[in-house]
């Protein structure tokens, strides 16, 4: 049985992406429609798709979809999340940027529908926040603890939103409060680095994650869109989806 996807902003790098790899996966995943503006409706990098499954209508695209994924702006994300609540459909937020409001409706509607919300949805980085819940919890107290990350010029949150996630692990697994430092570069075309590093009296140990293009996103995105297709309601992470 086919998985129907969704595409919200699929004219975006990263929708323009997801939607390919959907295209060329052979498997039972389907681009059952795509969300543009009006005036992209003739954008020739869309070209490569059915311009039937092209719509502004986003209710209208979500209905026919089994799972949406999201990858806009946390405005336009909520409206995508009030569309997939009223039509019952499953839903994959890879935006981040969210304010304390977005996220408690974000978890208020996965009461009604099946959620899965990650900051970074690379499979390495999700491996990363595993070892980093790791080392937290063996040396972490003892620790002088560094966040860095590079990335873009155009990415407009900071820390960004796996920067604010491996901060939350690391949190979670100390025993003792204390401040997590974070240092932010936007520069140049950048797709995502990041490094955690744990300070002790004598030495140092560190996680470094690098991605060289956003492929590593959209692929775990469809991962994630596969694997909750049978899933039900319920608040869930790329870890849930990799079962780390």
């Amino acid at each position: 049985m086919s998985i129907n996807v969704c595409v919200p902003g699929v004219s975006g790098k990263m929708g323009m992406e997801i939607a390919k790899l959907i295209l060329l996966d052979e498997s039972d995943i389907v681009l059952s429609s795509g969300v543009i503006r009006d005036q992209n409706i003739n954008n020739d990098k869309l070209a490569h798709l059915d311009n039937s499954i092209l719509t502004s209508n986003l209710d209208h695209a979500v209905s026919k979809c089994d799972v949406c994924i999201d990858f806009t702006r946390p405005e336009y994300s909520m409206l995508i999340l009030d569309a997939c609540v009223k039509n019952n459909k499953k839903i994959i937020i890879g935006t981040t940027g969210f304010s304390s409001d977005h996220i408690k409706k974000i978890e208020s509607s996965s009461k009604k529908i099946p959620v899965l919300r990650a900051s970074n949805m690379s499979v390495g980085i999700n491996i990363c926040l595993k070892l980093v819940e790791t080392l937290s919890s063996l040396v972490g107290d003892q620790s002088d603890i560094d966040i860095i990350e590079h990335h873009h010029k155009h990415k407009i949150d900071m820390p960004s939103g796996t920067s604010l996630s491996i901060e939350d692990v690391i949190k979670k697994n100390l025993t003792t409060k204390k401040e997590i430092n974070h240092h932010c570069l936007r520069v140049g075309n950048v797709v995502g680095d990041h490094m955690v590093k744990f300070t002790l009296d004598n030495e140092s140990i560190e996680i470094n994650h690098r991605s060289f293009d956003r492929k590593i996103f959209a692929e775990g995105a469809i991962l994630a869109a596969k694997w909750i297709s049978n899933k039900g309601n319920g608040l869930y992470t790329m870890g849930d989806a990799l079962s780390l």
